[in-house]
């Protein structure tokens, strides 16, 4: 890691900070794509879907049709459910968390469980063992009723068994829910190959501590001297250098700022911003060091336990941006068939950004008389593909929880 040569500081790492970061209860309606589905906003009802029927052999192999099939809306969600599915297909599982949170706090008398398991969906995906447990004690009491059983280990890519990397992404903040999936990636990445840092989404923080904790982070990372992908990297270097040089960085984030620098390995670069920073804060930059690995492609994922076959189309992992090219191969493979079942049984998450290309895709298929039908995805994901109306065109049969 870096060497110091400041005499009157200690050497000692920072730590995540337990500030937490307030969440605004405010309506969230994302932009839809062009052609794509609208984005639901809080306080509008969202798409239902129909009981759904059973999926057999004489479901996808039966006649074809040639019109779309538009269900009824009969579902209506809460404002803070709708607001926590956008949060959490956004990026933001902590906001997402605390809007849950906030519902069931503020509604006691409710006997609808769906807000517990979309809370017990993130507990698991965030790998927060102890909330969860939580949770499920209350849920007990409230329903009389035994609560969801842990399983983690049986369908999150973020646990880094398999051979895949686990992986973080930072957001706009930090919250208290943040900071303990944060936890949870540090520990996971203590005994992986190497771990994954998406920045993709982060804006240079006014908030000096949630600078110490991204910090903290990838300090961490580096003293391990595994391989460390950085997603978003480059954009998020560019960001810091523009407030850098209008003045506006913290100290904390010059740090981050070279380490990045650092683990890109940019020596050049790092020079320059050390030497700026040598002049800034008056004493000694840290020293060059070159990266000991440094990770140029994705990490490796963990191979899927089932590839295309058949009547079935698996989906893993979290869909963003990156991966959205699987949508259409999801079209290419369902096209000569009489309908397609895809698996979301281990996906985590669907980026808000890509859930219009999937309706395009879905769309295709059912003009061209195919029967779409999603099976046993979590209530977040799930939630989701109703909203932005998916349900509308497809068969959506949600995971059942023991």
């Amino acid at each position: 890691m870096f060497d110091f040569f400041r005499k009157d500081k200690g050497t000692a790492k920072p730590v995540v900070p337990d500030a937490p970061t307030p969440v605004a209860n405010r309506p969230v309606a994302a932009p839809a794509k062009p052609g794509g589905p609208a984005a639901p906003a809080s306080g509008r009802p969202a798409p239902a879907l129909a009981d759904p029927a059973t999926l057999s052999g004489s479901t996808l192999s039966g006649p074809t049709r040639t019109g779309l099939e538009v269900e009824e809306s009969e579902l209506e969600l809460a404002p803070e459910v709708e607001e926590a599915v956008v949060l959490y297909a956004s990026g933001h599982p902590g906001e997402a968390t605390a809007a849950l949170n906030r519902f069931i706090l503020n509604n006691p008398d409710s006997r609808d469980p769906l807000p517990w398991r979309m809370l017990f969906d993130i507990y698991e995906t965030t790998g927060q063992r102890q909330p969860f447990e939580d949770l499920a004690m209350d849920y007990a009491v409230r329903f009389e009723q035994s609560p969801p059983t842990w399983r983690l280990a049986e369908r999150t890519p973020e646990t880094g068994a398999g051979g895949e990397w686990p992986s973080f992404a930072f957001a706009a903040g930090l919250s208290p829910q943040d900071k303990a999936a944060l936890e949870h990636f540090l520990r996971e990445a203590a005994t992986a190959e190497g771990a994954t840092v998406d920045f993709s989404k982060t804006l240079v923080p006014d908030n000096e501590v949630f600078g110490r904790a991204m910090l903290d982070c990838i300090s961490r990372l580096a003293e391990t001297g595994k391989a460390i992908q950085l997603l978003g990297g480059d954009a998020f270097v560019v960001r810091l250098n523009a407030s850098r040089s209008t003045g506006r960085l913290a100290e904390p984030l010059w740090l981050l700022l070279l380490l990045l620098l650092q683990l890109q390995g940019k020596a050049e670069e790092f020079d320059t911003v050390a030497l700026d920073y040598a002049i800034q804060f008056e004493i000694s930059p840290p020293s060059y060091t070159p990266p000991k690995k440094v990770a140029t492609s994705p990490a490796p994922a963990r191979p899927a336990p089932s590839g295309p076959s058949g009547l079935v189309f698996p989906l893993h992992g979290q869909i963003g941006p990156a991966e959205a090219g699987v949508f259409e191969k999801l079209r290419e493979f369902a096209m000569p068939l009489p309908g397609v079942e895809v698996d979301l049984s281990q996906v985590a998450r669907i980026d808000f950004m890509v859930v219009g290309m999937l309706m395009d895709a879905v769309m295709s298929l059912v003009q061209a008389g195919r029967h779409v039908v999603f099976k046993d995805g979590s209530e977040m994901v799930c939630l989701l593909l109703r909203m932005v109306g998916v349900g509308q065109f497809a068969t959506i049969q949600p995971r059942i929880r023991k």
